[in-house]
């Protein structure tokens, strides 16, 4: 189509986008609200739970205190008695740990193990001490040569006397082990061991006979005696054999008239 002045027009139709945005359903305000509600009370009521459960537990009390133990020094019952005012705070109250470490104190108590038993049962077991050797006056030395004070039982006299400066017991302990493994064969026993401020270590057979063994070179001094007690040497008469020398030894003997002397480079210490 022309207008009169010949001017050429396009018309068409143009189609309009819609600007309404999509309806979505709202969520009832209520409905959250409620379950607001809910979960709030739910949680309430389970801390409630929770705490009321907590308090319970404590207020339980321990009706069974059970000491267990292979022992013979130790007074099972006189340990129930000094453990029953720890516990009486209740089953989950009682510091075990300070139950431990209170018996780990005591004579003859090596190791203690303690666990709760549901409902209302306190375990506790006893290991003892297993003495290896005298120390002195003041106790013995177990078998990882830790001292543990007690009083002397006779029962083990026969265990061998160890002595030295304090800190050196678990030292001597080693000493003495290797030094028995040493004479075994040849039948001998150690029944004292010392070692003196010096360092000078000495010892005494089962069969009475002292060893010098001084500071040094302790195992070749032993198969220096070990090679003159299997050789000549009257060992019915020995008293006492010094090997504080470089290569030879000095020989004492219980009866008078005797006397042997092995003596190389002179003595040292």
């Amino acid at each position: 189509m022309s207008d009169r002045d010949g001017a050429v027009k396009v018309r068409g139709a143009v189609r309009k986008h819609s600007d309404r945005p999509t309806t979505v359903a709202p969520v009832s305000t209520l409905r959250r609200w409620l379950n607001r509600v809910l979960l709030s009370v739910g949680s309430v009521l389970v801390v409630a739970g929770l705490y009321q459960g907590g308090t319970a537990l404590k207020a339980q009390q321990v009706e069974t205190l059970t000491v267990l133990g292979d022992v013979r020094h130790i007074d099972v019952n006189a340990i129930q008695e000094r453990l029953a005012p720890r516990v009486a705070a209740g089953f989950f109250a009682a510091d075990l740990s300070e139950l431990q470490r209170e018996l780990e104190s005591l004579p003859w108590v090596y190791k203690v193990n303690t666990r709760r038993r549901w409902p209302a049962e306190i375990e506790v077991s006893l290991i003892e001490h297993r003495p290896l050797a005298r120390w002195g006056s003041a106790g013995y030395l177990n078998h990882e040569g830790q001292l543990f004070v007690a009083a002397q039982d006779p029962i083990y006299q026969h265990l061998p006397l160890l002595n030295g400066p304090a800190g050196t017991e678990a030292e001597l302990m080693r000493r003495y082990q290797t030094l028995a493994a040493l004479l075994e064969p040849d039948g001998l026993s150690i029944s004292a061991l010392s070692l003196d401020s010096l360092g000078q270590l000495s010892l005494q057979l089962g069969n009475g006979v002292a060893l010098m063994l001084g500071g040094e070179e302790m195992l070749r001094r032993v198969t220096r005696f070990r090679q003159l007690w299997n050789g000549a040497l009257p060992t019915r008469a020995v008293a006492r054999v010094d090997l504080r020398y470089e290569h030879g030894a000095a020989v004492t003997f219980n009866e008078p008239g005797l006397a042997m002397q092995s003596m190389h480079n002179g003595g040292e210490g």
